[in-house]
């Protein structure tokens, strides 16, 4: 069969590494076709069958609408897979026109206080929603209008992490390293991070390296906090890095403060090597960490987090058992192998049914 992936991101992230992740399990069975926004981004996503990027100006931006419309009749589309906002509405107006399936993917909730427009662009002009938490979908259902309507739980998977490897965390260095990688936006957490390390023991922080991986918007913003809190020695910037795993192996701890989460990758990619995790509890973290035993939970301020870190800093050596148990959890419900058969089984049935 003929898939369709769209995704209208400009910057990479969560959503778009999923998308990726998503066609490279799907190729192995379909012809896989992307349209993206970015041609920065293009070989990101891999150049399946005559991959091109659109504007995606607007929800209905005429001139993407019928470029689209041409790619799909000519590469004789059966699914269309949404990703993003900008391209929701577009696809589900081409697939009832053309009357081929439209699957929405959602990897974050959203608040449905629109009756007519979102009764319309989350039910009526698609056959299903994929989220990757179970937590996503009870909220959903929360709504009336998505009685009946199928929403499909697909756990994210981990590109090179199979259920067969091996745990392999081990740490050998002097200083206790604490790292943290994503978008750097204030959403994340890293101001709440680096105002939980300011309160530290100097006994603690004399000890302590925190690597900050990734870019985006606020860089510069907490750049400047570390600086007028005087904790150039203990901070570093590392910027975007191509395999952020390379920069997190030596660490003790990895720590991830947002305000909304879905399933983080950066988390999943943490827990492949071991590496304990620290989260706030917040949307499917639960289903990855219970606090203790596959990871640590702490509220979301400032005196909480640090707190949390000097205990789990002064007890690092008798909380090994909790990288452990985080790698067995991902070995069984995370595992790309796992991943693959999971998503090919649910898009075969789709299909088979249109």
């Amino acid at each position: 069969m003929n898939i369709l992936f769209v995704c209208s991101a400009k910057a990479w992230g969560g959503n778009e590494k999923w998308t990726s992740m998503a066609m490279k399990a799907l190729s192995t069975e379909h012809q896989l076709f992307f349209i993206g926004k970015s041609d920065a981004l293009l070989n990101k996503f891999g150049r399946y069958n005559n991959a091109t990027c659109l504007p995606f100006r607007s929800y209905l931006d005429l001139k993407t609408f019928y470029a689209l419309k041409r790619f799909i009749l000519k590469n004789r589309i059966d699914l269309i897979v949404s990703t993003k906002k900008k391209e929701y509405f577009m696809c589900g107006i081409l697939s009832r026109q053309l009357g081929i399936k439209h699957l929405m993917r959602l990897g974050v909730s959203r608040k449905m206080n629109i009756p007519f427009w979102h009764r319309l662009n989350y039910r009526s002009l698609n056959d299903g929603l994929i989220v990757n938490a179970h937590y996503l979908k009870e909220e959903l259902k929360q709504y009336s209008l998505f009685d009946k309507h199928p929403i499909h739980v697909l756990y994210n998977g981990i590109p090179g992490f199979n259920s067969e490897d091996q745990f392999m965390h081990g740490k050998n260095g002097a200083k206790f390293v604490i790292v943290s990688s994503g978008r750097i936006t204030k959403q994340k957490g890293y101001g709440l991070l680096i105002d939980a390390i300011s309160r530290l023991d100097k006994s603690i922080l004399n000890k302590l390296e925190v690597r900050i991986i990734g870019e985006g918007r606020n860089k510069k913003e907490f750049e400047t906090q570390v600086a007028n809190l005087k904790l150039e020695d203990t901070f570093l910037f590392t910027g975007f890095v191509n395999q952020p795993t390379k920069l997190m192996q030596d660490a003790d701890l990895f720590v991830l403060l947002s305000e909304r989460e879905g399933i983080s990758n950066s988390i999943l990619e943490a827990m492949t090597l071991g590496i304990p995790v620290l989260s706030t509890d917040t949307g499917g973290i639960k289903e990855l960490l219970e606090d203790g035993k596959t990871g640590f939970l702490v509220e979301r301020n400032a005196m909480a987090v640090a707190q949390k870190l000097t205990d789990i800093i002064k007890t690092i050596d008798t909380n090994k058992h909790v990288g452990l148990n985080a790698f067995k959890r991902l070995q069984q419900n995370f595992a790309f192998d796992i991943f693959e058969k999971n998503i090919c089984s649910l898009f075969n049935t789709i299909l088979k049914n249109r």
